[in-house]
């Protein structure tokens, strides 16, 4: 088609068609329309009161997040808004300790202001006297209070769904081993079989066996057929796997590394943040290695199907080498010597 000026005008397109135009919807009008569903739901379902307590629910839920601050003070409620770091302060103050001190549910922060300093009534003082660890803000008059979104953190962060959901998500320590198994340039499915293999995850034999009663899953490695498979003794305990393993790690200089993924992660996660392609080569083995081994295994044990070492070693080379000729890395002495080991031009080097 060419550019110039339309047939027909757009906004002329986007009629009914039974208005004699194509039907198309304009995104920007659909999504004032939707948007005003939440309105409706909350003005016209009021007798079942789903869209009210679902709003009530995500109350509870962000208040301690929404942080105000202050401006002229007459905006924010001073018992139940959070601007200082007691509030709420309807948390520990009663109503009646409110009105007996001549305040009222209702009282905004500016209410507590006398010659632009915070000043609390005497009986609140002397009941609550942790109220004189509140820091005085800054009364700016023509200035509205502002309302900002603090973070998990304490820190105070522009307001967004991406700031919300890192506030409200559930939230565990933080591993050191992240960089090892997800990084720009690994390969996802073998990425995903090592985050399994690290939290110990795959059914492995030893973990099946606590669910059998009567001893009818007890068998013996698919590939060394000496003792019961587990995440320890496949990688790389086993006689099979530790051969696969002792040829790889010759490749990326973690010879001297006991054939242990537990001693090999330990060694290789202070460095795991680098992009050099020593390094990124090192994990894409570890990936790789790891996740062969494991579907040699299952190929073995479900549809009897075996390879030689030598041959999962060329699988696993052929699906290291696939993925970095689509890889480019800084040019360096250690970059070329690990790209002409895995038979690569030196032109992957920028």
């Amino acid at each position: 088609m060419k550019k110039g000026k339309s047939k027909v005008a757009w906004e002329v397109v986007c009629l009914p068609k039974d208005e004699g135009e194509l039907g198309i919807r304009r995104l920007d009008m659909f999504n004032k329309a939707l948007m005003a569903t939440h309105i409706w739901k909350l003005l016209s379902k009021k007798e079942s009161l789903w869209a009210w307590r679902k709003v009530l629910q995500l109350r509870l839920i962000i208040r301690k997040f929404v942080w105000h601050k202050i401006g002229d003070g007459n905006h924010t409620y001073n018992w139940f808004d959070q601007w200082c770091h007691l509030s709420p302060l309807a948390d520990f103050i009663s109503h009646r300790d409110m009105y007996r001190a001549g305040l009222s549910s209702s009282s905004k922060v500016a209410d507590l202001f006398a010659s632009g300093s915070l000043v609390w009534p005497h009986d609140l003082m002397s009941k609550y006297p942790t109220l004189l660890d509140i820091s005085s803000p800054t009364i700016s008059v023509g200035i509205l209070d502002k309302l900002e979104w603090k973070s998990w953190n304490g820190m105070i962060k522009p307001f967004s769904a991406t700031s919300v959901w890192h506030s409200i998500r559930p939230r565990d320590v933080k591993v050191d081993w992240v960089d090892v198994v997800w990084f720009p340039s690994c390969i996802p499915r073998h990425a995903f079989n090592l985050w399994l293999v690290i939290k110990k995850k795959l059914k492995t034999q030893d973990r099946l066996l606590r669910w059998d009663v009567n001893g009818s899953l007890a068998r013996s490695c698919t590939l060394c057929e000496s003792q019961p498979d587990s995440h320890e003794h496949l990688f790389f305990e086993c006689s099979f796997s530790r051969q696969v393993w002792c040829h790889m790690r010759k490749l990326v200089g973690l010879s001297l590394i006991q054939p242990s993924l537990e001693m090999i992660l330990s060694f290789i996660i202070p460095m795991a943040k680098r992009r050099t392609s020593k390094c990124v080569i090192t994990k894409l083995v570890i990936a790789a290695s790891v996740y062969f081994i494991w579907q040699e295994r299952n190929n073995r044990l479900f549809n009897n199907d075996k390879r030689t070492a030598d041959q999962v070693i060329e699988c696993i080379m052929s699906s290291i080498r696939l993925k970095l000729m689509s890889c480019r890395f800084k040019k360096s002495n250690d970059g070329g010597d690990a790209l002409k080991r895995w038979n690569l031009l030196e032109s992957l080097c920028s």
